[in-house]
C-alpha cells in the first residue's frame, strides 16, 4: 500500500456559502471566503504536522477555477503563500451542485 504524502484543500463557491472539500469531506460552510480560506490554511498546516505536503486552492467565484493560494512541502517544507495561478482542476463532489445556475427571471 502506497503511503499518502499530498493532502489539497478546496475552497468553493456553493449556494449554501464558502464550503472547504479536502479528500472527500466537506467542511461546513463559511461566512466569506476569508473566513475559509483562514480555515483551510489552518487545516493544512496541523496536515503538515503530520507529514502532508498541502496545498490550499481557492475558486473567486461560483464556476470559476481554482487558484493556489497557500501551500507547503510536508514535514521538509516551508509554508508558502502561492501566487494567483489558476488550476483548472475542481473536485467532483457527489450531491454538490458546483455549477448550478438559476435564472432571476420571474413572470
Amino acid at each position: 500500500m502506497d503511503a499518502r504524502t499530498r493532502l489539497a484543500f478546496f475552497i468553493l463557491k456553493t449556494h449554501s456559502g464558502w464550503i472547504i472539500w479536502a479528500d472527500g469531506f466537506v467542511y461546513p460552510p463559511c461566512i466569506d471566503q476569508a473566513d475559509a480560506l483562514d480555515r483551510a490554511i489552518r487545516e493544512a498546516r496541523a496536515a503538515e504536522r503530520l507529514g502532508f505536503a498541502s496545498v490550499v486552492l481557492a475558486q473567486s467565484a461560483t464556476g470559476e477555477p481554482c487558484s493556489v493560494r497557500w501551500s507547503c512541502a510536508g514535514a521538509t517544507g516551508v509554508p508558502r503563500a502561492a501566487t494567483e495561478t489558476p488550476h483548472s482542476a475542481i473536485p467532483p463532489m457527489a450531491g454538490i451542485p458546483l455549477f448550478a445556475h438559476r435564472s432571476e427571471e420571474r413572470p
